[in-house]
């Protein structure tokens, strides 16, 4: 059997999975924890029970886009809160929602999403801009599509945060002569960094892509969680100056991955938009994921959001002050970095060894099992990713655990 080439990752186990494969699991903490179902960030049983109980499950109408309701109650309910997140206004007038329902693709994922898009604007051998620092996954969902990965770099600036560096990505623009570059992906906010992208960004990205014929992909997954935002964020929904495709889904907005839903809503130039989502009407037919109980949930589980957003969030900042109150004691060498939005703060820390040897040691002598930033192409070192969505109990006592390690290093 010959197996394709897309598969050809590096299969290896690193060091930090050989090391964790001699320790009894329940030994480890996870210190850059990402489920919330883990943490206790769940939904009472009743909501997904009397949510998944409705009759018309039993039956089934296939829908390219997914069914009518399920993509009225998105529009309605996120354009709701676009408009409150911006304007700081409580809107109950659905009309004012920048999302056309007509214009949503639902399937059974964001990750689904990203291949949708990929099989849509690009062929085998073509590329796309994603940002760096950055996470691992979209080199695999690329990859799977014969596509090549570009980075483009985000620099942490001292007194505003990490920022994307639009100059450097116009001249990796300007270098593609062969025109195989087809789409910047944009990550809004950015995990690990948790950057939104600002008004100024927005603009300069987009004039880069209308210059040469780029689209632009939003993961727009962790935008409800603004934490500390720098300035005004936006959301790039309903956005027209380019063709523009924003994902979202359950997973995240409602702490939902054991019930995903993940969505594409499609924006643009006219032309361009009727064309895309043909394209996308074809691609999404073929494969049909998303599924009737979660699309007839929709509604009621969309009701919910409020609640678990702000739950969420109130974690996240007690655990971003924790991070700082006990890291950067006076004469610390470690740097919490301002994170504006998301589930992950990074630390900067002394590099008294590589990376990853710093993370064995946490392993070994504390038990704390951390990403660290070379797991996101992160150039220097070192960096560690701390979650943010932890029982803020488990989350002191494993920052507490972690400062200790490094007073003591040896």
């Amino acid at each position: 059997m010959r197996l394709s080439t897309r598969t050809d990752f590096k299969t290896e186990r690193n060091g930090l999975d050989l090391e964790r494969r001699k320790i009894p699991c329940s030994t480890i903490f996870e210190l850059s924890e990402s489920n919330p179902t883990r943490v206790g960030l769940v939904h009472e049983p009743h909501v997904l029970s009397q949510a998944f109980s409705a009759e018309e499950n039993s039956l089934y109408r296939p829908s390219p886009r997914g069914t009518i309701k399920a993509r009225e109650a998105i529009a309605a309910h996120v354009g709701r809160g676009i408009a409150r997140q911006e304007n700081g206004i409580k809107v109950d007038n659905e009309s004012v929602s920048p999302i056309d329902p007509e214009s949503l693709i639902l399937c059974a994922s964001t990750s689904e999403a990203y291949s949708y898009l990929f099989k849509l604007l690009c062929d085998p051998g073509d590329a796309v801009f994603v940002p760096r620092p950055g996470y691992p996954l979209f080199d695999h969902l690329a990859a799977l599509e014969g596509l090549r990965t570009i980075g483009y770099p985000l620099e942490y600036l001292a007194g505003s945060g990490w920022r994307l560096d639009a100059d450097r990505l116009e001249s990796l623009v300007a270098a593609d002569a062969e025109r195989r570059i087809k789409a910047v992906v944009l990550i809004n906010p950015n995990n690990p960094t948790g950057s939104y992208i600002t008004e100024g960004e927005k603009l300069a990205v987009s004039r880069i892509c209308e210059s040469r014929g780029l689209s632009l992909i939003v993961d727009e997954v962790f935008h409800p969680y603004r934490i500390e935002p720098w300035e005004k964020t936006s959301s790039f929904y309903g956005y027209d100056r380019v063709s523009t495709f924003v994902l979202d889904g359950f997973s995240k907005r409602l702490c939902l991955p054991q019930a995903k839903l993940g969505w594409i809503s499609v924006s643009g130039p006219k032309e361009e938009k009727e064309a895309a989502l043909q394209g996308l009407d074809l691609i999404s037919d073929t494969y049909l994921s998303a599924g009737t109980p979660v699309m007839n949930a929709a509604g009621s589980l969309l009701e919910r959001e409020g609640e678990m957003v702000e739950k969420v969030l109130d974690r996240c900042q007690k655990n971003l002050r924790s991070y700082r109150e006990i890291l950067e004691y006076p004469g610390s060498p470690h740097q919490v970095l301002r994170c504006e939005g998301g589930w992950t703060a990074l630390v900067r820390s002394p590099r008294f060894d590589s990376e990853e040897e710093l993370a064995l040691g946490l392993l070994r002598e504390k038990g704390l099992a951390v990403q660290p930033g070379y797991f996101f192409d992160m150039e220097q070192e070192a960096f560690f990713a701390f979650s943010l969505i932890l029982r803020p109990e488990d989350a002191r006592w494993a920052a507490t655990e972690y400062a200790d390690f490094f007073k003591h290093y040896r």
